[in-house]
């Protein structure tokens, strides 16, 4: 069954290639940049083009600052809710950085999401850049003006040290957790999991992620600190952490509940055979 599976896709992948769209002149953008501090993450946000059809750019750190993970979301006729994963580059008008890129649209939502993930250092050139330009191989090809990301990369920068501080990232060295949270994630995973897009491409990797436990000891958030390198793998494998993953909650030292962070093993995913 696995392997009638793989010969599908990986015909059908072959049978979709398309050239890669032509890229016209550089979206202006339509409004402010919207620093957005969340209680689980920290994002900036921006729409480029027309008003009635925008395209938006999000762009949401790891909370280490090691990764940046930069968001197209567009309306784009006939896209599936399936995520698909393509040879893709974030361009800042240098040498493009070439990445593996993430497709899809989430459930209920009308906008399809071209996922791009970049170092912070590759990210910091984004400092003086005019433009940047995404690339997806056969699907996208969008240059966007930049503005004001001097104040963009600084306020994310803050916003991702405070959301640590509100979780206790360093709770234990500080005083405010006296018992860190607990459990055994390396029983979540199965070989059901494995990606249908990673195993058609026999793409492996190894990620590791943090996870942001609240009072009740239920997952409130997944964020990849040490990206695999194939987005359908670090996708999947924070969906089953969000899904299947359950805590004791970090106590402080009068024995009461309260938040807290724990970063995962590694998670490696291999192809046996």
């Amino acid at each position: 069954m696995i392997k009638r599976v793989a010969c599908y896709a990986v015909v059908g992948a072959s049978a979709l290639v398309a050239a890669t769209p032509a890229i016209g002149a550089p979206l202006q953008p339509l409004k402010p940049w919207v620093l957005d501090v969340g209680e689980a993450q920290c994002t900036a946000t921006r729409e480029f083009g027309k008003a009635e059809d925008p395209v938006t750019l999000v762009i949401r750190p790891a909370p280490n600052g090691e990764t940046y993970e930069l968001i197209l979301m567009r309306h784009q006729v006939g896209s599936s809710k399936y995520a698909s994963q393509y040879p893709g580059s974030v361009d800042f008008g240098g040498t493009p950085i070439k990445v593996q890129s993430l497709k899809f649209r989430p459930k209920d939502q009308r906008l399809t999401q071209h996922h791009f993930r970049i170092s912070q250092t590759e990210m910091q050139q984004a400092k003086q850049a005019p433009l940047v330009t995404f690339r997806s191989e056969g699907l996208l090809a969008t240059s966007l003006a930049l503005r004001n990301m001097p104040a963009v990369l600084e306020g994310l920068t803050n916003c991702t040290a405070d959301l640590m501080r509100y979780w206790n990232t360093d709770g234990v060295n500080v005083g405010t957790v006296a018992v860190p949270s607990k459990s055994d994630v390396r029983t979540l995973f199965t070989t059901d999991d494995y990606p249908m897009e990673a195993f058609a491409r026999n793409q492996q990797g190894t990620a590791q992620f943090l996870l942001l436990i609240d009072t009740d000891g239920k997952v409130a958030a997944c964020h990849v600190v040490k990206a695999s390198g194939v987005p359908s793998l670090d996708g999947m494998g924070c969906q089953a952490l969000r899904q299947r993953a359950t805590f004791k909650p970090a106590l402080d030292r009068h024995g009461k509940p309260v938040r807290s962070t724990y970063t995962t093993p590694p998670v490696s995913w291999r192809l046996e055979g």
